[in-house]
């Protein structure tokens, strides 16, 4: 490396690391723009991810909510909901820039998604394709609850990423439309990607209607060489290059009796499938030589994923003192992956149906007033890996989970809040026989599970704008049985064996949050345990064993003046893991799992009212990991500088974002930690999108 690039290199690390530092004392959780004339709204934010609405400023958990405007923002950049997280929210890892979220974890740990409350995480055979299950152009908000929680149940280890769909509008008829596209700047020629978005929704008398739909197409997607990535970029776990997607998303509500009730029907469907002349070579990360894609064709069938959910909503503000929620949903997951040589191309087929009850009851002792909140849930997923050209050698599954919980919340007079309660999960798990990938027959089996989990947190509130929060929650996973069943080896003969799989994390935090004029500020420190955490022998073999995560996260969002903002994270985590289950913890959990040193830092800059600019940047860290395990190998740092600027031009706003600056030349880190010669993956080069967006 030359004097002059190496110094440039150094002053966009030490730009990423001082534009993110300031985050590490007195991160923010929430700061609302009105990207119109830069001013700033203090109401309150309200978040539903613990079940009921609560003002940010009574959470006693770190939670992080990401606006509209937000993602709107971040999708000019990259319409991948990994990318988008990855940029806003402390505590996840980097993203992968496939559409996986394999090696993305939440403080270490996999997490529960959930869209409009339906859960998107397929626990029994997980396919990894959790965040790419729906379109941004379809989400209002996301909610992310950072640490184990067991609000939603059935999962969420490492917390929650609660994806909110678009919500009509009051008006009696609103419309809204964008188009847009984005190419490489190192390789023009096949990297064009468009898309459209459509919507109308309104409101009239008690009833109220949305419609949205969203298409696009893309082409290669290129390194800062000017280097086509392979489609797949990390092995066959499913790419976003040479793509077709479209997302149609359906709202129907209706309130009744004064708009004490309401009921509400919401249908959304999305399809991603991927048809490519490309494959992938073997790359050498030995020596640094990347994956390369070569022309030629070896899937059967293209790879993709097809969502379908369908939730049926039914609101009752006043049914003898309470407040009634209850939801009843439908989904249907087909995530299918691309041919590997030599095995049979696969796709993971789910189907749940399930309900949620939550009640939230006032009480009063004397002149004390306190609430409780309280109800049941029910979930059945059925679950398989089908071989599409070859055998199937993961197992028919179905799982009946039912849990009943309450929750007391106890106001502590001008002080503070107090929370705390129960979660009583019974989980039956049904698997088919199977002659599995190893050639073992594993006979048929029931596993039962029974669990309770207990929670309790607190916030207090220090001074007029400093709170102090802390929290201990246990959550519950049965972890990936279909995994463990295609990888058993003889001594495996029946499914039962495998009850012991399932995994219970204890999760402890604790962090203090400011909120005074213009900074908006918290930090936390965490700590979780499990006995069966889940990683992977170089082999890819399944492995569960005990293992501890630690790590301190937060973020800062201060504004200066109407045309001026500033702001950051930071996250940082550590783990162990205990290889012989003795009680001593020999090594560290692979980078896949723990992510590097991550921060960020952006500055927004309005010098009218109609121009608004961004530009934000994200560091990657080294992380040097004593594993064994896949995905511990070295991680060298990288640093991504992206620019926004969104002008007023006519009746509408004119977008013009650049994802990757500077043309950083980097691999993944998940491609660096796997070391996999089929998945060494450098990340895209420079890419300039451009939209236009307008209300009619």
């Amino acid at each position: 490396m030359t004097t002059k690039l190496y110094l440039v290199h150094q002053w966009r690390t030490i730009l990423a690391t001082h534009l993110s530092f300031i985050g590490c004392l007195l991160p923010s959780y929430i700061l609302a723009q009105n990207a119109s004339d830069g001013s700033v709204s203090m109401e309150p934010v309200v978040v539903t991810a613990t079940r009921t609405e609560t003002s940010v400023s009574e959470m006693t958990r770190s939670v992080t909510v990401i606006t509209h405007e937000e993602i709107q923002q971040q999708s000019g950049l990259s319409r991948n909901l990994g990318e988008v997280l990855a940029k806003t929210v402390p505590g996840l890892g980097p993203g992968t820039e496939a559409l996986s979220t394999f090696g993305q974890t939440l403080r270490g740990r996999d997490y529960l998604v959930l869209i409009d409350g339906i859960p998107q995480s397929t626990a029994l055979r997980s396919s990894s394709r959790d965040l790419n299950t729906i379109d941004v152009d379809a989400i209002e908000r996301i909610e992310v609850v950072r640490g184990g929680t067991a609000a939603y149940g059935f999962g969420a280890a490492g917390g929650l990423v609660h994806i909110i769909t678009k919500n009509p509008s009051k008006k009696l008829l609103d419309g809204h439309s964008k188009a847009g596209m984005r190419f490489s700047t190192q390789h023009f020629d096949d990297s064009i990607r468009w898309e459209t978005t459509h919507r109308v929704s309104g409101t009239r008398d008690n009833v109220d209607y949305l419609l949205s739909g969203t298409y696009g197409q893309s082409g290669g997607f290129f390194d800062s060489g000017g280097h086509r990535i392979a489609p797949d970029p990390i092995g066959v776990q499913g790419g976003l290059a040479d793509t077709n997607n479209y997302n149609i998303l359906g709202k129907l509500g209706y309130n009744f009796d004064n708009n004490r009730q309401r009921v509400q029907v919401t249908v959304d469907h999305f399809n991603i499938k991927q048809d490519t002349k490309y494959t992938f070579g073997l790359g050498d990360p030995a020596k640094g030589i990347r994956t390369p894609a070569v022309r030629g064709r070896t899937n059967v069938f293209d790879p993709g994923t097809e969502n379908t959910i369908v939730g049926l909503d039914y609101i009752n503000r006043d049914f003898f003192g309470s407040r009634v929620a209850l939801k009843g949903y439908y989904g249907d997951l087909t995530a299918r992956f691309a041919k590997f040589p030599g095995f049979a191309q696969t796709e993971v087929q789910t189907e749940k149906f399930g309900s949620r009850l939550t009640i939230d009851t006032p009480l009063k002792i004397k002149n004390y007033d306190f609430s409780l909140v309280w109800g049941v849930d029910y979930l059945r997923d059925k679950a398989v890996q089908k071989g599409l050209d070859g055998p199937t050698v993961v197992p028919y599954m179905k799982q009946d989970a039912f849990a009943g919980f309450m929750e007391l919340e106890l106001p502590l007079s001008t002080i503070g809040l107090v929370r705390g309660g129960f979660r009583h999960e019974d989980i039956t798990v049904d698997v088919s026989d199977i002659v599995n990938r190893g050639g073992s027959f594993v006979e048929s089996g029931k596993l039962n599970y029974g669990k309770t989990l207990f929670n309790g947190s607190a916030v207090f509130y220090l001074t007029d704008f400093l709170d102090l929060f802390g929290s201990f929650n246990q959550s519950f996973s049965v972890a990936d049985i279909g995994r463990a069943i295609r990888d058993a080896n003889a001594s495996i003969t029946s499914a039962s064996q495998l009850e012991s799989e399932a995994q219970k994390v204890d999760s402890y935090e604790v962090g203090l949050r400011a909120n005074k004029g213009p900074v908006q500020a918290s930090v936390a420190g965490f700590y979780s345990s499990s006995n069966n955490g889940t990683t992977f022998n170089r082999d890819l073999s399944i492995v569960k064993q005990p293992e501890r995560i630690w790590g301190v996260e937060g973020a800062l969002s201060y504004r200066i003046n109407k045309q001026w903002n500033t702001g950051g994270t930071v996250s940082w985590a550590e783990g162990e893991v205990d290889l012989d289950d003795n009680g001593s913890f020999e090594e560290d959990l692979p980078s896949t799992r723990i992510s590097p040193v991550k921060l960020s830092g952006f500055l927004e800059y309005s010098p009218k009212t109609w121009w608004h600019n961004r530009v934000q940047v994200l560091y990657v860290g080294d992380r040097s990991s004593n594993s064994t395990q896949f995905g511990g190998a070295d991680v060298n740092d990288y640093t991504i500088v992206d620019l926004t600027t969104r002008v007023a031009v006519g009746p509408g706003h004119l977008t013009v974002a650049v994802n990757n600056l500077l043309n950083e030349n980097y691999f993944t880190l998940v491609s660096q930690a796997s070391v996999s010669p089929f998945g060494f993956a450098k990340g895209p080069g420079r890419i300039v999108g451009i939209n236009y967006a307008f209300n009619w």
